[in-house]
């Protein structure tokens, strides 16, 4: 094999590559990070709704980041689990990306918490 088609064949690969990693982190193929840790490691609701009132004003911050923001205590399990997070529900990328913002510099509620979309 000569020269030029080992370069021509590592140029493709490399553009391939590119690509396949510009589409998926560019969001052509949306990858979710919305996720919630399975319905057994979740706090029990009253533990979930005392981490809500203990941190009511980090709850305001995040349902002032945009009108379609909400801030409340969820139970994503099945019925009779008595398992529950804290979950912010928002209408918008925009409002999904501060949200995002405010999380990471912030520490939070002590539960988890998950983002749901409209």
């Amino acid at each position: 094999m000569s020269l030029v088609s080992k370069i021509a064949i590592g140029a493709v690969v490399v553009v391939a590559v590119g690509a396949g990693a510009a589409a998926v982190l560019g969001g052509l193929f949306p990858m979710s990070s919305n996720t919630h840790p399975p319905c057994e490691e979740l706090p029990a609701t009253a533990e979930a709704t005392a981490a809500l009132t203990k941190n009511q004003a980090f709850a305001t911050d995040i349902e002032a980041l945009g009108k379609g923001i909400s801030v409340d205590v969820g139970s994503p399990c099945p019925k009779g689990q008595d398992r529950a997070l804290i979950q912010v529900t928002y209408g918008s990328k925009p409002e999904r990306e501060a949200i995002d913002r405010l999380l990471a510099r912030r520490a939070g509620f002590g539960v988890p918490v998950y983002l749901v979309e409209k």
